[in-house]
């Protein structure tokens, strides 16, 4: 088997002072990683400027203590799970690319929370925010969800807007997870008119599986994410799929007001890839001009953000 895609390292963001919430995650995270055959990275992050060698050892001895709680015996499988552990300063967002880069990580396995409002403290932690410094995939777990072996995954995708790597790579995470794999594509009422490019597009895409047993749909709906939920409910996914070039869905995805809705995607992982797109970023241009508004709104002096 080629294992150029393949996980070996998973990084577990964990937070000590949180030992119920971290017990579960880990508990989850060494049953994902003894199904895909990986390693675990243990990271804890202060929140605090500095870190002196004594509260880094502290913070340490108590990680490997939760680690080996959990990940040295699996209940399922009666096997550990090997995992190292690492303390650094400051926030989760601040230091994770660093931690990725510097220890070859494959992908990030963190806890979901929603995404607080702009200018509430938390958001720098978020599963959103991590999307943004790292660019390996980012899989989020929802708070409490034991641990399921992966049947069947959705992948919300563009037909028209896809890239071969990226596509690659999912398909090879759906075959080391011994998945079924269905690709979408929601369009609006709007977009009728470039269905027959779409359809063209799926054609192709299903020539780049590979003869793979897929199930690829069009699918119309008022709301990119509702239908996407609507679609991943309907086909009992395990897993959502989502390969964007920005962390506007994932703000939007687990934004405290869409959390409340209590749609489907809450109540499963959602994994999420880096993609560069040649359209429009998934904020829609309404959405940008927005964020690029505020932005010179708040910083004058500066230039904007490109």
């Amino acid at each position: 088997m080629d294992t150029s895609n393949s996980l070996q390292k998973v990084l577990v963001p964990i937070a000590v002072d949180k030992p119920a919430e971290s017990l579960l995650l880990l508990s989850y995270a060494g049953q994902f990683a003894a199904v895909f055959g990986a390693g675990l990275l243990l990271l804890h992050s202060t929140n605090t400027e500095e870190l002196t060698l004594p509260e880094q050892n502290r913070k340490l001895s108590h990680l490997r203590t939760l680690g080996q709680r959990v990940l040295g015996r699996l209940p399922t499988n009666n096997t550990a799970v090997p995992f190292d552990c690492l303390v650094r300063p400051g926030k989760l967002k601040d230091g994770v690319k660093a931690v990725v880069q510097e220890a070859g990580v494959d992908l990030v396995l963190m806890q979901a929370e929603a995404y607080p409002e702009a200018g509430k403290v938390g958001a720098a932690n978020n599963a959103a925010g991590v999307m943004e410094q790292v660019s390996c995939p980012v899989m989020v777990v929802p708070t409490a969800q034991p641990f399921k072996r992966m049947k069947h995954l959705v992948f919300a995708t563009d037909f028209t807007d896809s890239d071969p790597k990226v596509l690659a790579q999912i398909k090879h995470f759906a075959d080391q997870a011994g998945a079924a794999m269905s690709l979408v594509q929601v369009y609006s009422a709007a977009e009728r008119g470039q269905l027959n490019q779409m359809k063209e597009a799926k054609a192709g895409i299903e020539k780049q599986l590979g003869g793979r047993k897929v199930s690829l749909q069009l699918l119309e709906a008022e709301d990119t994410l509702e239908g996407i939920s609507s679609f991943a409910e309907r086909e009992q996914a395990d897993l959502v799929v989502l390969a964007t070039q920005d962390s506007y869905l994932m703000q939007r995805l687990f934004s405290e007001a869409y959390i409340e809705m209590k749609a489907y995607h809450t109540h499963i992982p959602l994994l999420t890839y880096r993609q560069h797109k040649s359209k429009p970023c998934s904020g829609c241009c309404t959405a940008c001009k927005k964020a690029k508004q505020e932005h010179q709104e708040t910083t004058p002096l500066q230039l904007p953000l490109l």
